[in-house]
């Protein structure tokens, strides 16, 4: 079981600490990352509404993956196997989300729809914060 939570930590860990440093080399060090800034409003507005979209999918998504049936049998007949692999796949789910959006803010030039959606998902981390009773509690529910 640590061994699960270990990894798992692992992978929360280097989330938020690749969105932490694309925060520090943006704001902090004003590196220019906006590479897409001169970008026309119609492929701005795409990219955003699907992220918008994909985000407020994802989240509710990631947070309640282990109520799903399907999810919850795997785990009760498979045990620790299918619990790391459900756990990093709600990690992903929100996790990458929190980088793509922080990468998105910066590489359109501060725009600020991509840096709410980069809070909401850095807000809804600590819900899926990998501790050993957490481990336990879905493994044993």
């Amino acid at each position: 079981m640590k061994r699960i939570r270990n990894i798992l930590m692992t992978i929360f860990c280097l989330q938020l600490l690749t969105a932490g440093v694309l925060y520090i080399l943006g704001d902090w060090m004003n590196v220019d990352l906006a590479f897409v800034s001169n970008v026309d409003s119609q492929t701005l507005f795409i990219v955003s509404t699907l992220m918008i979209l994909t985000t407020l999918a994802s989240i509710p998504a990631g947070l309640r993956l282990f109520k799903f049936s399907k999810v919850a049998s795997e785990i009760k007949m498979e045990g620790k196997p299918a619990l790391l692999k459900w756990s990093i796949i709600r990690m992903l789910l929100i996790g990458d989300l929190l980088v793509i959006n922080t990468m998105l803010y910066y590489f359109f030039g501060f725009e600020p729809a991509f840096g709410y959606l980069a809070i909401v998902c850095l807000l809804t981390m600590p819900f899926i914060l990998p501790t050993m009773s957490r481990c336990k509690s879905e493994l044993e529910a």
